[in-house]
């Protein structure tokens, strides 16, 4: 496996293919139980602040093109923002009956997790540094917060059990691989709420890593395929950026 293709593989894991779902699920089982009932509404306040700050700050720059002077910056970036929230926090409730100093090391090797996606959407050109920056900025804050308001209750009625495990595995398992088409539905949106013929798209924010072509006999031809998360172009219905 090629470093290239450890990108790729990153970069799907913190898509909203994923995490979304993977946070529903979450929320379903946090609900489940009275004991950790408020935990969920919790996590899906936290959930609802991030998505939703990443969304408008991509539909204010579809609906009016400001974007801070000399920053390279359409919006924040989904996939660092939601990583950042997504996995350490996953992490911190999945441990909660553990001791402390276990989850400590398990909420660190989520953000850590977090910060290679997030490293995974600059390379591959997806985000701009200061897309990715101020996203994963935004997706610690709130995971902060969440993990702060939540430590304790979880120590107190943990969650983990092998069928939520099992079932956020399987759900991991099915979605990788798949995108989620915000750069579509907020371009729809985005025309939506300006009521223009076109909104403002950014052009590629620089050369794409592609996997090479493979022949039926595994060479590789040197020619490149479709990256997997292709920069946004001019149209609307263009390209996936999250």
């Amino acid at each position: 496996m090629t470093m290239l293709s450890v990108w790729h593989a990153l970069i799907y894991i913190g898509d909203g293919a994923v995490l979304l779902p993977g946070a529903l699920l979450l929320l379903a089982w946090l609900l489940a139980s009275p004991a950790t009932r408020r935990v969920g509404w919790w996590w899906l306040a936290a959930v609802l602040l991030v998505s939703g700050d990443v969304a408008l700050s991509k539909v204010w720059y579809m609906v009016s093109g400001w974007h801070p002077a000399g920053w390279n910056f359409i919006g924040l970036s989904g996939h660092a923002a939601l990583s950042f929230l997504f996995w350490p926090s996953v992490a911190a409730l999945v441990t909660g009956r553990h001791q402390t100093g276990l989850r400590v090391v398990a909420v660190g090797l989520g953000a850590a997790l977090a910060l290679a996606i997030s490293i995974s959407s600059w390379v591959l050109r997806d985000h701009s540094l200061s897309e990715v920056v101020l996203g994963a900025l935004w997706g610690t804050v709130v995971a902060t917060v969440f993990l702060a308001l939540t430590w304790r209750r979880l120590v107190q009625a943990p969650l983990a059990s092998s069928w939520m495990i099992a079932s956020m595995l399987l759900l991991m398992f099915l979605a990788v691989g798949h995108e989620f088409p915000s750069e579509r539905v907020l371009g729809w949106i985005a025309l939506r709420v300006s009521g223009h013929a076109a909104i403002d798209r950014r052009p590629n924010p620089g050369p794409q890593a592609q996997l090479p072509k493979m022949e039926a006999d595994g060479r590789q031809t040197g020619l490149p395929i479709a990256h997997a998360h292709p920069a946004s172009n001019d149209s609307v219905n263009g390209a996936h950026q999250e």
